[in-house]
Protein backbone atom coordinates (compact mmCIF):
# COMPACT_ATOMS: atom_id res chain seq x y z
CA UNK A 1 0.00 0.00 0.00
CA UNK A 2 1.54 3.70 -0.70
CA UNK A 3 -0.08 7.02 -0.98
CA UNK A 4 1.15 9.43 -2.01
CA UNK A 5 0.18 13.70 -2.98
CA UNK A 6 0.91 14.03 -6.94
CA UNK A 7 0.92 17.79 -6.26
CA UNK A 8 -2.72 17.90 -8.27
CA UNK A 9 -4.46 14.77 -6.53
CA UNK A 10 -3.58 11.90 -4.06
CA UNK A 11 -2.73 8.90 -5.64
CA UNK A 12 -3.14 5.87 -3.42
CA UNK A 13 -1.88 1.98 -4.37
CA UNK A 14 -3.20 -1.21 -2.89
CA UNK A 15 -2.71 -5.03 -3.60
CA UNK A 16 -3.60 -8.30 -2.57
CA UNK A 17 -6.68 -9.40 -0.77
CA UNK A 18 -9.56 -6.68 0.11
CA UNK A 19 -11.38 -6.64 3.65
CA UNK A 20 -12.47 -3.97 5.95
CA UNK A 21 -9.62 -3.88 7.64
CA UNK A 22 -7.05 -3.32 4.54
CA UNK A 23 -9.81 -0.63 3.21
CA UNK A 24 -9.82 1.33 7.01
CA UNK A 25 -5.93 1.22 6.65
CA UNK A 26 -5.54 2.41 3.30
CA UNK A 27 -8.57 5.09 4.30
CA UNK A 28 -6.66 6.09 7.15
CA UNK A 29 -3.56 6.78 5.13
CA UNK A 30 -5.65 8.50 1.89
CA UNK A 31 -7.50 10.85 4.39
CA UNK A 32 -4.16 11.84 6.39
CA UNK A 33 -2.42 12.76 3.15
CA UNK A 34 -5.69 14.80 2.06
CA UNK A 35 -6.13 16.65 5.07
CA UNK A 36 -1.92 17.28 4.87
CA UNK A 37 -2.24 18.83 1.41
CA UNK A 38 -5.78 20.13 1.49
CA UNK A 39 -6.77 18.17 -1.40
CA UNK A 40 -9.67 15.55 -1.87
CA UNK A 41 -9.27 14.13 -5.33
CA UNK A 42 -8.16 10.62 -4.97
CA UNK A 43 -7.00 8.28 -7.56
CA UNK A 44 -7.21 5.01 -6.22
CA UNK A 45 -5.16 2.21 -8.09
CA UNK A 46 -6.10 -1.61 -6.95
CA UNK A 47 -4.89 -5.37 -8.20
CA UNK A 48 -7.15 -7.07 -6.02
CA UNK A 49 -6.05 -10.74 -5.89
CA UNK A 50 -9.55 -11.44 -4.02
CA UNK A 51 -12.65 -8.94 -3.91
CA UNK A 52 -14.16 -7.51 -0.63
CA UNK A 53 -16.96 -9.55 0.85
CA UNK A 54 -20.01 -7.87 0.76
CA UNK A 55 -20.60 -7.52 4.68
CA UNK A 56 -16.92 -5.74 4.12
CA UNK A 57 -18.43 -3.47 1.19
CA UNK A 58 -21.42 -2.69 3.39
CA UNK A 59 -19.27 -1.24 6.36
CA UNK A 60 -17.85 1.21 4.15
CA UNK A 61 -20.70 3.41 5.15
CA UNK A 62 -19.57 3.22 8.66
CA UNK A 63 -15.94 3.11 7.54
CA UNK A 64 -16.99 6.82 5.84
CA UNK A 65 -18.77 8.34 8.34
CA UNK A 66 -15.84 7.24 11.22
CA UNK A 67 -12.94 8.85 8.88
CA UNK A 68 -15.41 11.94 7.98
CA UNK A 69 -15.35 11.13 4.11
CA UNK A 70 -17.85 12.44 2.83
CA UNK A 71 -18.98 14.13 -1.08
CA UNK A 72 -15.76 16.78 -0.32
CA UNK A 73 -13.88 13.80 -1.31
CA UNK A 74 -13.59 13.03 -5.58
CA UNK A 75 -12.94 9.20 -6.47
CA UNK A 76 -11.48 7.40 -9.40
CA UNK A 77 -11.10 3.95 -8.26
CA UNK A 78 -9.23 1.71 -10.74
CA UNK A 79 -9.39 -2.09 -10.65
CA UNK A 80 -6.67 -3.59 -12.35
CA UNK A 81 -7.78 -7.35 -12.50
CA UNK A 82 -10.51 -7.46 -14.16
CA UNK A 83 -11.53 -10.84 -12.55
CA UNK A 84 -12.19 -8.76 -9.43
CA UNK A 85 -14.38 -6.00 -11.13
CA UNK A 86 -17.91 -7.17 -10.14
CA UNK A 87 -17.13 -7.11 -6.05
CA UNK A 88 -15.49 -3.65 -6.81
CA UNK A 89 -18.40 -2.46 -8.82
CA UNK A 90 -20.72 -3.78 -5.99
CA UNK A 91 -18.75 -1.50 -3.52
CA UNK A 92 -19.40 1.80 -6.13
CA UNK A 93 -23.00 1.00 -6.34
CA UNK A 94 -23.49 1.06 -2.57
CA UNK A 95 -20.99 3.91 -2.28
CA UNK A 96 -22.67 5.85 -4.97
CA UNK A 97 -26.33 4.93 -3.95
CA UNK A 98 -26.14 6.24 -0.51
CA UNK A 99 -24.46 9.26 -1.35
CA UNK A 100 -21.15 8.90 0.39
CA UNK A 101 -18.57 9.84 -2.21
CA UNK A 102 -18.70 11.17 -5.36
CA UNK A 103 -17.01 8.25 -6.78
CA UNK A 104 -16.45 6.36 -10.25
CA UNK A 105 -15.14 2.90 -10.95
CA UNK A 106 -12.55 2.71 -13.89
CA UNK A 107 -10.75 -0.69 -15.88
CA UNK A 108 -7.99 2.49 -17.15
CA UNK A 109 -5.72 4.28 -15.22
CA UNK A 110 -5.87 7.08 -17.47
CA UNK A 111 -9.54 7.35 -17.86
CA UNK A 112 -9.85 7.54 -14.27
CA UNK A 113 -7.29 10.45 -14.18
CA UNK A 114 -9.52 12.08 -17.34
CA UNK A 115 -12.22 11.94 -14.86
CA UNK A 116 -10.47 13.04 -11.76
CA UNK A 117 -9.07 16.08 -13.37
CA UNK A 118 -12.37 17.50 -14.83
CA UNK A 119 -13.26 20.75 -13.81
CA UNK A 120 -16.12 21.08 -15.17
CA UNK A 121 -18.23 18.86 -13.15
CA UNK A 122 -20.76 20.59 -11.12
CA UNK A 123 -19.29 18.45 -8.00
CA UNK A 124 -16.31 20.70 -8.28
CA UNK A 125 -18.13 23.81 -8.90
CA UNK A 126 -19.93 23.47 -5.70
CA UNK A 127 -17.34 22.30 -3.34
CA UNK A 128 -15.34 24.71 -1.84
CA UNK A 129 -12.38 22.33 -0.25
CA UNK A 130 -11.39 21.78 -3.82
CA UNK A 131 -10.77 25.24 -4.51
CA UNK A 132 -7.02 26.60 -3.67
CA UNK A 133 -7.10 28.19 -0.23
CA UNK A 134 -7.23 31.88 -0.02
CA UNK A 135 -4.51 33.67 0.72
CA UNK A 136 -4.61 36.36 3.78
Amino acid sequence: MSVVFTGTYVEAHSRGEKSLKTAMQLWLEITRVCTEHNCYKVLGIAESTRGMPTLDAVEHQNLFKDLAIDQYYKVAWVELNPEEMTSVRFLETFIRNRGLIHAHLFADVDEARCWLLDESSEQDKNNPTLMPPIDT
